[in-house]
């Protein structure tokens, strides 16, 4: 019988904190208290990947971890409450905290398809995801939902947004965007929603999947004749995103250019012009009308 818990590269990926840093904090702290599985290999009980996560937005607000080991959950908390403001719903987000915490996914699936309906995909992906998805997390943040809460409210995301891709009518218009994330970037609802309004720009996109080797995307590049490479990055990326970046600049086809956005890309620093970071979907439609306007037919 396998013993309950996640592997540290799995609580990596949840939570963003580099394995690294887990296994100092529990050298130094004596916290988090894996388990270990007949292989001698950490197991992370699903509480302590809660409180880890609660410890990495705190730490995001500036606070030491030292300080935040010692605290209980309630405690991390309350200490979220102080720290972050709560966040004012916007009219668009009305009831969608009231419908995860009900546990309802059905009412959940077709509260977000009506929205869909009512705003039509494109203001759905640009105006109104951008508002729920911060909303959500910052309810997370001050333990108002529970983790639970916010993965089913990815997964129905995710979900409806394949359904709507795969009724949009296929292009073969360039620019040809391959879409896909580095091997440590698992998320993949920033993709989706970058894919949406591409396609809907009527760009030809290729969606590979997340955590693409890197030594795979230049030569699929080269195979598929990709003009651009687009990848996302999650608040939650923690990998060395500078020097990635500059190894996949020097990986990529030299006449391709490398479009990148979401949260993680806010520390990105412009490294080459054929470098484009994104800092928000807004940005995407002048993005494509300056790449067809570069290269015209």
């Amino acid at each position: 019988m396998s013993m309950p818990g996640l592997p540290i590269a799995a609580v990596e990926r949840e939570t963003g904190i580099a394995r690294q840093l887990l296994r100092m904090w529990e050298r130094r702290y004596g916290y988090p208290m894996p388990a270990r599985d007949a292989q001698g290999d950490r197991l992370y009980p699903p509480e302590q990947v809660t409180r880890l996560c609660q410890i990495r937005r705190l730490m995001d607000m500036g606070l030491r971890p030292g300080r935040l080991m010692a605290l209980t959950q309630a405690q991390l908390e309350e200490m979220a409450q102080l720290h972050l403001p709560k966040r004012e719903t916007p009219p668009l987000c009305d009831g969608l905290i009231d419908l995860l915490r009900h546990q309802d996914g059905q009412a959940l699936r077709q509260d977000l398809q009506q929205r869909l309906q009512e705003m039509g995909l494109a203001h759905f992906v640009c105006v109104f995801l951008p508002q729920a998805n911060a909303l959500v997390g910052d309810a997370w943040s001050r333990g108002e939902i529970r983790i639970f809460h916010e993965h089913l409210y990815t997964e129905e995301l995710i979900r409806l947004l394949r359904e709507a891709l795969s009724a949009l009518p296929s292009s073969k218009d360039r620019p040809r965007i391959m879409l896909t994330s580095t091997p440590a970037e698992p998320h993949t609802l920033g993709l989706l929603m970058a894919e949406a309004l591409l396609r809907l720009a009527g760009c030809e996109c290729l969606a590979f999947g997340p955590c693409m080797p890197f030594s795979e995307i230049g030569e699929a590049m080269i195979q598929h004749r990709i003009d651009v490479l687009a990848l996302s990055f999650s608040a939650a990326y923690n990998g060395p995103l500078d020097d990635e970046i500059g190894q996949l600049l020097t990986s990529i086809p030299p006449e391709s250019q490398l479009w990148v956005g979401g949260a993680g890309t806010r520390r990105l620093k412009p490294q080459a012009p054929r470098l484009h970071i994104m800092q928000g979907l807004d940005q995407i439609d002048l993005q494509v009308a300056h790449w067809r306007s570069a290269h015209p037919v």
